[in-house]
C-alpha cells in the first residue's frame, strides 16, 4: 500500500467526524430495546473497538471525552467493570457533482471567430455516518444505538466543537 493511500485511509474516519455538524442534512436516529429500563444502568466504559477506530489519538479522545460527557450528564460513572460498553464505528464515501457552464465569447454565427470554453465545476463532499452503540455487559447485547448521518463540507478549525455538537446530537434522545 502506497503512502497516499495509507493515509486516506487514517484520514478519511477523521474528516467525516470532525465535519459532520458544520454540514447541512445531518440526520440523527436512535433505537433502543423499550423493554429495558435504562436507570438500572449506572456505569460505562469503553470497548477495545472504540481504540481501533481510524481516527488520530487526539480525535478519538475527543470523542471519547464527547460520549463521557453526555453519559455523565446523564448520572453514569466510568467504571473498570462498567454494567454498560460503548462501542462506537465510522464509515463514508466521497461523493462529487459536477456542473459544466458554457462561457461564450463573440456571436453565435460568427464561430470562427468567437470563442467559447466549458468549465465544469467538481465539488467533493463526504457522506458520511457516525454510530454509538451501547452494550448490556451481563446480557451481552446490544441495548441502544444512536446514529448521525449526512453530507459533509470539512471544516479543520472547529474539530473539538464539532465532535461535541454531533455527539451532543446522538444522545439527545436517550431515554435515561
Amino acid at each position: 500500500m502506497n503512502m497516499k493511500t495509507h493515509y486516506f485511509k487514517l484520514m478519511m474516519p477523521f474528516v467525516l467526524l470532525i465535519s459532520m455538524i458544520g454540514c447541512t442534512g445531518i440526520r440523527v436516529t436512535t433505537d433502543f430495546d423499550k423493554k429495558i429500563n435504562f436507570s438500572n444502568y449506572k456505569t460505562y466504559n469503553f470497548s477495545k473497538e472504540v481504540d481501533k477506530v481510524s481516527l488520530n489519538d487526539l480525535n478519538r479522545r475527543r470523542l471519547k471525552d464527547a460520549i463521557s460527557r453526555e453519559l455523565e450528564s446523564k448520572g453514569y460513572k466510568l467504571a473498570a467493570s462498567p454494567d454498560l460498553l460503548v462501542s462506537t464505528f465510522i464509515k463514508g464515501k466521497t461523493r462529487y457533482t459536477a456542473i459544466a457552464n458554457n462561457m461564450s465569447m463573440g456571436y453565435m454565427y460568427m464561430r470562427p471567430w468567437g470563442s467559447s470554453s466549458t468549465y465544469i465545476d467538481v465539488n467533493k463532499s463526504i457522506e458520511g455516518t457516525l454510530f454509538i452503540d451501547l452494550i448490556d455487559v451481563n446480557e451481552k447485547k446490544l441495548v441502544w444505538e444512536g446514529v448521525a448521518e449526512g453530507l459533509m463540507n470539512p471544516r479543520t478549525d472547529t474539530r473539538e466543537e464539532k465532535i461535541n455538537s454531533v455527539v451532543q446530537l446522538i444522545f439527545k434522545n436517550y431515554p435515561h
